[in-house]
């Protein structure tokens, strides 16, 4: 193996298993089963057999010395055997090594036993691929992204739905992979044209203790030129590096500056040469270059055809190519694994992407809406024309409400509502649903998976993650619902070694609300860590409904992510309230805790019911409205229209479901009952003008936390933290020295 190229073609576990040290180990131990399973049939004594296991130690030979030997006698082989009967001492036994076999039997059950441990390493990696794999699909099920056709943008998808894609591709190629570990490695043993007469009658009984000893399949009869048990494992392997290739390339496409989906992330890795600015996806590139060995190989290994009753230099053929191609598959796997372990996920930009068309992606749908009015091939052509009107100036919303063919038959909701992306998704969650419970299937003992092999230690679990749960919503099954926390999107500022202080922020916000906060709070010595909530800003968009323990739980992932033990946490509304529930379940997690605007009961279930189904059914523009005036006062409004009017772009491109499913939990929140249990110092902090959790709400939460204290910022609503962030920094600031 290469020293210069090794590291690169040949990683992962594979890589051990099929290297000349490998080959001279299986050589061996074939030479061993050979000796036992003569003695088990009686054909020789147990002592010679004992006698010639004790040499075959493979420290005990040169692979060089074998190699160079081998010339002489066409296959490594019968330099094997020569060298193995001079190392064992006893005259006697030294006559019965080899017995009955040929070169072939030896040689093809060496390549069965490398196959068989080389797929052993590799389905580990394999699992662990398809368990990350899974992971993803759970966790960004509702992460809305463009789905693209001949590389152009065509449809909107989730990203788990591409990720479902991989999931299904690759568990199909394992099972046919663990299918081919069950069937097909098998002995080797005929002699020199398959009828073992050097036996006699204990060829058949020496043949099946061959096979027990070795963990092997024994044959209906000797396989000398039936060489399918070689091509059908090259083509499971090449199906596998197929599948792998696929998913390596994607990631390398979505990876591209322009689209900037995903990346890979990992210290000292992915750098350039002579570009600093570029992080690439080194291990997807490496498992694509690994990947794209294979159809060569097995089309090699399937042009080995073998004539007569033994090959003359067909099988010979098949020794490298077989060995390259585990290798190279394997190492297509395991660069794979170590590329999803790497992987970041960007849903922000995912979102940015999905709306570079002005809207123009949803054609079809607008098509398929006005076909009752206007006919089809006259809604195609009118569609057609706003699309070619949506240049970037004017979007494809504004192009069909100005067209006169329109007039009258959709009006500007309507309009909005055919435009948004996250409601024309057609059986994305069910498929989810279905890639999910097949691949949780997959993991149950005896149900075809690894498991069954008994071959090694079990594949990494993934944190957290459980199986998939399905979520019913109107009676119909919508798709799998995530169990575990989800990787938040986070930011730590400030030395290491300082207090922590977690913020927390608001529905329909993310963690940039906090952006006058870090530096102050950095300059007085603390570490800042923020992130966004699950369904927001750059975070996942698992499927809801989620719950106030889910979205604490996750705030305790982005703690252990950090490596800290405890934090301050000062949260806003729905943030306030996770901060609550935390500082109720893990008190230890908790040191001081500030609670911004916010409530114990935050109003009526079903206003919070209403309001996800609205989302979820029409998008978020008429919802961020509705909001920012809810955030800010209208004297703050009037004077900072273009702020306020950023901060609705910010709820506006919140994730529908993610909005939806934290409404969900809004509505089943009644933390009045638990506050008496909380210990951690706690400021709770309202506004005067705040119409969503008035002063009152505050004040029944500090009522009932022993020890806490109240106060009221006035010239603020909602997002007071936002609108003043001086008033709070300064109360903030207080609260948290003073318990210093």
């Amino acid at each position: 193996m290469s020293e210069l190229f090794g590291p690169l073609r040949a990683a992962g576990p594979v890589a051990a298993e099929t290297g000349d040290a490998a080959w001279l180990t299986a050589l061996l131990d074939v030479e061993a089963a050979l000796a036992g399973a003569l003695a088990d049939a009686g054909v020789i004594a147990p002592e010679h057999a004992e006698a010639i296991a004790a040499a075959c130690k493979p420290e005990l030979y040169d692979a060089a010395e074998i190699g160079a030997a081998a010339t002489a006698v066409g296959n490594p082989a019968a330099s094997v055997v020569r060298a193995l009967t001079a190392r064992v001492a006893d005259p006697a036994a030294a006559g019965v090594v080899h017995l009955g076999a040929t070169s072939q039997d030896i040689m093809d059950t060496a390549a069965m036993v490398i196959a068989a441990r080389s797929i052993d390493a590799l389905l580990v990696d394999l699992a662990a691929c398809t368990e990350l794999l899974a992971r993803l699909t759970e966790q960004h099920a509702a992460t809305p992204a463009v789905g693209r056709s001949l590389l152009q943008q065509a449809l909107p998808i989730t990203f788990g739905l591409t990720t479902a894609g991989w999931l299904s591709a690759l568990g199909a190629a394992s099972d046919r992979v663990t299918q081919v570990r069950v069937a097909l490695p098998a002995v080797q043993f005929g002699g020199a044209v398959g009828t073992l007469a050097s036996l006699g009658a204990d060829g058949p009984a020496t043949s099946a203790a061959f096979a027990r000893r070795l963990n092997l399949v024994e044959p209906e009869l000797p396989w000398h030129t039936d060489r399918t048990r070689i091509t059908e494992t090259a083509g499971a392997l090449g199906t596998l590096a197929a599948a792998v290739a696929k998913i390596g390339r994607d990631l390398t496409l979505l990876s591209q500056t322009e689209i900037g989906e995903v990346s890979e992330h990992a210290p000292g890795h992915g750098g350039s040469s002579t570009m600093p600015h570029k992080r690439n996806p080194i291990a997807a590139v490496c498992a694509v270059a690994a990947a794209a060995q294979a159809p060569g190989l097995v089309a090699t290994l399937l042009a080995a055809a073998p004539d007569l009753q033994r090959g003359a230099g067909a099988w010979h053929a098949e020794w490298q190519p077989f060995t390259e191609l585990l290798r190279s598959t394997g190492s297509a796997v395991s660069w794979l694994r170590t590329s999803l372990s790497r992987l970041r996920i960007h849903p922000a930009r995912m979102r940015r992407n999905l709306a570079a068309t002005g809207g123009a992606l949803l054609a079809e749908r607008v098509s398929t809406a006005l076909i009752p009015q206007l006919g089809r091939l006259t809604a195609h052509e009118v569609v057609g024309e706003c699309v070619a009107r949506a240049d970037g100036r004017l979007t494809f919303a504004d192009a069909l409400q100005g067209h006169p063919r329109l007039a009258g038959l959709l009006d500007r909701a309507e309009i909005d509502a055919l435009v948004e992306p996250s409601t024309y998704l057609g059986s994305t969650q069910f498929f989810l649903g279905r890639a999910l419970a097949e691949h949780a299937g997959r993991q149950r003992p005896g149900a075809g998976n690894r498991s069954s092999l008994d071959t090694g230690p079990p594949p990494p679990a993934c944190d957290g993650h459980a199986e998939p749960v399905a979520v019913v919503r109107d009676g119909v099954r919508a798709g799998p619902r995530t169990t575990g926390p989800v990787d938040l999107r986070s930011e730590s500022s400030g030395d290491g070694s300082g207090e922590a202080v977690l913020l927390v922020n608001a529905l329909g916000s993310d963690l940039s609300i906090w952006d006058d906060y870090v530096r102050p709070l950095v300059d007085n010595g603390f570490r800042v860590i923020r992130c966004d909530t699950r369904g927001h800003g750059d975070s996942p968009v698992p499927l809801g409904p989620y719950s106030l323990a889910d979205l604490g739980r996750d705030l305790e992932a982005v703690l252990d992510r950090h490596g800290v033990e405890s934090a301050h946490v000062i949260g806003i509304s729905l943030g306030a309230m996770t901060g609550l529930w935390l500082a109720r379940h893990r008190p230890q997690r908790v040191g001081r805790l500030v609670a911004c605007c916010t409530s114990a009961r935050p109003g009526n279930p079903q206003l919070w019911r209403a309001r996800a189904a609205r989302a979820r059914a029409e998008g978020m523009a008429a919802i961020a409205t509705a909001s920012v005036e809810r955030w800010f006062t209208s004297e703050f409004a009037a004077a900072h229209p273009t702020f306020v009017a950023g901060k609705r772009l910010l709820t506006a491109d919140t994730p529908a479901e993610g909005y939806a499913a934290c409404c969900d939990a809004l509505a089943d929140i009644d933390l009045l009952d638990e506050l008496p249990a909380i210990t951690a110092p706690t400021l709770v902090l309202s506004t005067a003008q705040d119409p969503a959790f008035t002063p009152d709400d505050g004040k029944a939460i500090a009522d009932r936390i022993p020890g806490a204290r109240f106060r009221i910022i006035d010239n603020a609503a909602h997002l007071g933290t936002v609108e003043q962030p001086g008033s709070f920094l300064a109360a903030i600031a207080d609260h948290l020295q003073e318990f210093s």
